[in-house]
């Protein structure tokens, strides 16, 4: 017998009502990418993408695949929305800086 029989938190072989999966599936946590939108372009909304990341980086550690994926998909959907509402004030701001030199305000 070895370390992965005794192993409470591997995946089992049958889905049950827990959530548990009969085959480990590549579920990306979108961990990294949550943490740098939440430190350059949106801090409100990068935080829970930080929270649905850690959660579905979690729950794939203990074989929960599916309960997984669902945080992934919110970690990614408050990811992607955090870049581009950064994105939308950082190019916002710069067009408005261009916009205030034509027209002579700021000299």
């Amino acid at each position: 017998m070895n370390d992965f029989d005794n192993n409470p938190y591997a995946a089992s072989n049958v889905t049950d009502d827990d959530g548990y999966n009969e085959t480990p599936v590549n579920v990306p946590d979108y961990l990294v990418a949550s943490i740098l939108v939440t430190l350059f372009c949106c801090l409100p909304l990068g935080i829970p993408a930080i929270i649905f990341a850690a959660k579905a980086r979690s729950l794939k550690g203990v074989g929960q695949y599916q309960a997984a994926l669902e945080q992934s998909n919110k970690a990614k959907i408050f990811t992607y929305v955090s870049l581009g509402l950064g994105l939308l004030v950082i190019f916002g701001n710069i067009a408005l800086q261009i916009a205030a030199r034509n027209a002579g305000v700021g000299h």
